[in-house]
């Protein structure tokens, strides 16, 4: 689950690793960043860096929006 080399999404989309989508789901889920870091085999910090920066890419207030705005985009 911690391939970040293959990337995911078309040319309208910035391009998501595998560990992005993977994050992406997960947080669907309504897992703690912790519970993602287990079952992704990352740190929960870094966890925390992909939610940010997938809120930055994808114009996400929270969570919830997050998820939102990436199933609008076919991205999960």
């Amino acid at each position: 689950m911690t391939e970040q080399s293959e990337t995911v999404g078309d040319s309208s989309h910035p391009p998501l690793s595998r560990l992005d989508v993977d994050v992406l789901r997960l947080v669907a889920q309504g897992l703690s960043f912790s519970e993602i870091g287990q079952l992704a085999r990352v740190s929960q910090s870094l966890v925390g860096r992909q939610v940010l920066r997938l809120m930055t890419l994808l114009g996400a207030r929270d969570r919830a929006d997050l998820v939102a705005k990436a199933e609008e985009n076919g991205l999960i």
